[in-house]
């Protein structure tokens, strides 16, 4: 029997996390649930505990590879999975009980093609910070909106957020439109959501904060800002440009607003990069006119700005 909804969980050295994660899907009021964990080349106990938990529920397979960063783990996920729909979970974070039976019963009673839900953050005492706040109850009405109507509506409430963890999605669109997360690079889920959303002609919205998300030191959203981060934020800007361009004007102009909202952020949290650096990011972020004078200041300071402009 094709599962209700396969979950996909990327592990890489989360040994102090993995196995309350795997608990809590295991735990799931959905029983009919395929939990299909990527080891990305862990090098601690993480095997030792995934193997654990395997032999204790068949519904978990395990898929071991080299080292190869989140987006190939979950398109490894994404190739592997049988069910008629798909959760992306990480591997240190939490999800509430009901949420996979909240999700299934609302997606197939609606006909939707995805839902998206809230989140919570707990581990750290910055968990109060704007860019940690998931939350958006009592901001949208209970009805299917098409991908395009709804990301140009959080936009416009400043309530959007690109988090894959917050998204509960029907495998056969994910399919069917070629989606995948881009290789290689950080912040992929910029790219990879607002693809989704686009993608899909009816979303659904459940006012439930599902998804309680871990903050630590170590994980990769909670590590400094570096060049490393930059290049993802850009790469994802650059994919986004060329996949509107194969869409029409008013996506383009989504794109161009969803773009500028994180280029902008990401502009002024380089300030602290090497000056050549921040030059190279100043020039690639001429393509894009939604970067604002005032990014380009905290960027270079005055007299790298003058100079530049200069050139």
């Amino acid at each position: 029997m094709q599962p209700a909804v396969t979950v996909v969980i990327p592990v890489y050295n989360t040994a102090s996390y993995v196995e309350q994660t795997l608990r809590c899907i295991m735990g799931q009021t959905l029983r009919e649930t395929e939990i299909l964990v990527v080891d990305d080349g862990s090098t601690d106990d993480s095997p030792a505990i995934l193997a654990r938990l395997a032999a204790e529920d068949p519904r978990i397979r395990i898929h071991t590879q080299p080292n190869r960063g989140l987006s190939e783990a979950r398109n490894a996920g994404l190739d592997r999975a049988a069910g008629r729909y798909i959760y992306f979970m990480d591997s240190d974070d939490l999800l509430e009980e009901e949420t996979l039976a909240c999700c299934h019963e609302k997606c197939e009673r609606e006909q939707l093609d995805m839902v998206f839900f809230d989140a919570e953050s707990f581990g750290a005492p910055t968990t109060d910070a704007p860019w940690l706040d998931y939350r958006r109850a009592g901001r949208f009405a209970d009805r299917a909106y098409a991908g395009a109507e709804l990301l140009g509506a959080m936009l416009d409430k400043n309530c959007y957020r690109a988090s894959a963890c917050l998204s509960f999605i029907r495998l056969e669109l994910l399919r069917n439109a070629g989606l995948r997360f881009y290789p290689g690079m950080l912040h992929e889920d910029e790219l990879f959501t607002p693809q989704l959303y686009l993608s899909a002609a009816r979303i659904g919205r459940i006012d439930r904060p599902f998804f309680k998300r871990r903050v630590r030191e170590g994980s990769i959203m909670g590590a400094a800002f570096s060049m490393r981060n930059m290049t993802g934020y850009l790469t994802a800007a650059r994919e986004l440009r060329r996949w509107a361009s194969a869409h029409d004007a008013a996506t383009r102009r989504l794109i161009g607003r969803l773009t500028a909202r994180f280029l902008n952020p990401a502009a002024r949290n380089a300030w602290a990069l090497p000056l050549r650096e921040r030059l190279r990011i100043a020039r690639a972020l001429a393509a894009y006119p939604g970067v604002k004078a005032g990014s380009y200041a905290r960027l270079l300071g005055k007299r790298p700005l003058r100079k530049l402009l200069r050139r």
